[in-house]
């Protein structure tokens, strides 16, 4: 089972994946110093972690998030318990270069992507 979906394609399941609301809201203070609040919407933050990434995946991860375009973000929401598909643009991606002697390649360590819905 696919756990975490970039573009429709898959990528290795994450470590941990944190689904966060962002209530988008506008407040303002009247004359006599009431806080008055108007709810724009809510929407989700995807954070996922993974702890080691091959290069194909990291290749992959950059390739579909780069750019500052929008992506189609396909996760699992504990919520509902299936799959939701959002638009979402990605805010970069933090990770660590790491040599594996056992197998003689570079792979890529702690790597972590936030992921803002549209």
């Amino acid at each position: 089972m696919d756990f975490l979906l970039i573009n429709g394609k898959a990528i290795k399941p994450p470590k941990e994946i944190t689904v966060s609301p962002e209530v988008l809201d506008k407040s303002e203070r009247t004359a006599d110093g009431t806080l008055v609040v108007d709810i724009i919407g809510t929407k989700r933050k995807v954070d996922a972690n993974w702890e080691y990434l091959s290069a194909e995946d990291m290749m992959t991860l950059q390739k579909e998030t780069g750019g500052g375009a929008f992506t189609e973000l396909t996760f699992h929401d504990n919520a509902t318990g299936e799959l939701v598909t959002i638009a979402a643009r990605s805010d970069g991606i933090t990770y660590m270069p790491h040599y594996d002697w056992a197998r003689g390649r570079i792979m890529w360590k702690s790597v972590s992507v936030s992921f803002q819905e549209r």
